[in-house]
């Protein structure tokens, strides 16, 4: 039975950012297909993975959460490759990945802080 301080702990700050990266993940594999772009395959291995332990860590499966937040830090990774590589100082696109860095960053902190552990108990 989970105790007093994670049953006053909201779910919704969790789940809302779950959901939003839920739909730029599919949004982004979306437009990989449509684009042609399948060929980056390290980039659809992410996302799918994204999406999986997204919907995983949002039904409370217990050991997804440490997977999506390894997800979670390699997506930071590359945007932060791929901005260090592609953007030449005062690129407009600075500022919207900056944006996608701090959504998968506190994605990565709620997941791992008390809202983001499972309820479920391990039946003994």
């Amino acid at each position: 039975m989970p105790d007093a301080e994670e049953k006053r702990l909201p779910k919704w700050p969790l789940r809302l950012v779950l959901s939003l990266v839920l739909v730029l993940e599919v949004f982004l594999v979306v437009m990989l297909f449509v684009e042609g772009a399948t060929g980056n395959i390290p980039m659809v291995v992410n996302s799918v993975g994204l999406i999986v332990f997204c919907v995983l860590t949002w039904r409370g499966i217990p050991w997804s959460r440490w997977l999506l937040i390894a997800f979670l830090a390699w997506r930071v990774a590359h945007i932060g490759v791929a901005m260090s590589s592609h953007f030449a100082p005062g690129d407009q696109r600075f500022g919207g990945s900056l944006l996608l860095v701090v959504l998968y960053v506190v994605a990565g902190l709620l997941v791992a802080s008390p809202l983001g552990r499972s309820r479920m108990r391990a039946a003994t």
